[in-house]
């Protein structure tokens, strides 16, 4: 009875629009206006009693307790850390994204891609919140968990050393969106170290809602270019990356400098005229925000010498913020997956429109009777 209550509860949310984006659950119950205004009417800053500025927060093995890694970390303020933080300067942008010592690379992929649609990031990014009107030392961010949009609040303090951001930060020193939004993810996984490793596909599922899918580039489709095009003309997130045989081989560097087992988000295809052939061009970032492709089409590479000169300008071959072009045929030989999060039930692989059915079951996973486990461990069913 007492399931069949919950599930008619749940209906009940579901019909008032409760778990919608405009509506999302609060998390660990914690409702960010109340929260504001609290602090504001008290003239304290908020400190997060559900996330506090701690040991815990930042992990339990490389980062846990006493770990030498966690040495020397005091939690700051961005108040503390410059004179005039900004929330976001400009708009959000790719180069806002820079990885720092933390293994997260596939969540700053799928953050940089989040970037190239601003209605999904300020789904993710609510804009009424900054560190000039009505600061409290509180922001709230959103993400999608099991079929419902949640918010997540946390307080500001961030984890440094030597007076610089430990973990993902902006290439602009006073700006920390990408900071916060970070620490918002890794409280609602636990703590920081739980972001250490991961799929990209994971990031693009957790910000949008959507449904993915994979390609394997070592036998691709024949279309898969135009099946990019339209991935990005649709909004969709895209990811890539280069398998390894071995552990040992992870974040190896490759003689033409692209970086193995290491998330790339796609941000870009386009098609030249070079000596009088068309040539498919695909854009990539590394999060690192260096250590770019050197092969053709890199940066100074001379193919960018025999196209017109007006669309070597408009490509803006010039970043230095681990953005880089390279011609498609290479990037399907030295990539091993592709990674698509589609934002709505059109088919990618066809021009034609299929629209797909949604329906969602609540319910709850029963040892023996519903749950599944690992087929080479079958004890975890």
């Amino acid at each position: 009875m007492a399931a069949q209550a919950a599930g008619v509860s749940r209906q009940r949310a579901a019909a008032q629009g409760l778990g919608s984006n405009q509506k999302a659950l609060k998390y660990l119950g914690q409702d960010f206006k109340t929260l504001r205004q609290q602090c504001l009417d008290s003239g304290v800053l908020f400190k997060d009693p559900e996330f506090p500025a701690c040991p815990s927060a930042l992990g339990y093995n490389d980062l846990g307790p006493g770990s030498p890694q966690t040495q020397g970390i005091i939690w700051k303020r961005p108040t503390e850390l410059c004179p005039s933080p900004r929330f976001i300067i400009g708009g959000a942008t790719r180069t806002d994204i820079c990885q720092g010592g933390l293994g997260d690379c596939w969540l700053l992929a799928a953050i940089a891609s989040l970037t190239l649609n601003e209605e999904l990031l300020y789904r993710v990014v609510p804009r009424d919140q900054n560190f000039q009107e009505n600061y409290a030392g509180i922001f709230h961010f959103q993400f999608w968990q099991y079929g419902e949009w949640v918010e997540v609040v946390i307080d500001d303090r961030l984890p440094t050393k030597n007076g610089q951001l430990l973990f993902l930060h902006s290439e602009q020193g006073n700006e920390f969106w990408s900071a916060l939004l970070e620490k918002a993810y890794a409280k609602l996984n636990g703590c920081y170290e739980a972001l250490a490793g991961g799929s990209t596909v994971e990031g693009f599922e957790d910000f949008t809602g959507g449904i993915s899918e994979f390609y394997d580039l070592k036998k691709p489709p024949a279309n898969l270019y135009q099946i990019i095009r339209k991935a990005l003309r649709a909004g969709s997130l895209l990811g890539c990356s280069i398998d390894v045989s071995s552990a040992a081989e992870a974040e190896a560097i490759t003689s033409q400098k692209l970086v193995k087992s290491h998330a790339y988000s796609v941000t870009g295809v386009e098609e030249v005229d070079f000596q009088g052939h068309p040539e498919r061009l695909i854009r990539l970032r590394n999060p690192w925000g260096e250590v770019e492709w050197s092969g053709a089409w890199s940066d100074d590479a001379p193919e960018w010498n025999h196209i017109d000169p007006r669309r070597k300008e408009e490509l803006d071959k010039k970043v230095e913020d681990g953005e880089f072009w390279m011609s498609f045929s290479d990037f399907v030989r030295q990539f091993s997956r592709l990674e698509i999060c589609n934002l709505s039930p059109d088919s990618l692989s066809s021009e034609e429109v299929h629209k797909w059915n949604l329906v969602l079951f609540n319910g709850r996973w029963i040892r023996g009777s519903t749950a599944g486990g690992c087929q080479n461990y079958p004890g975890s069913s």
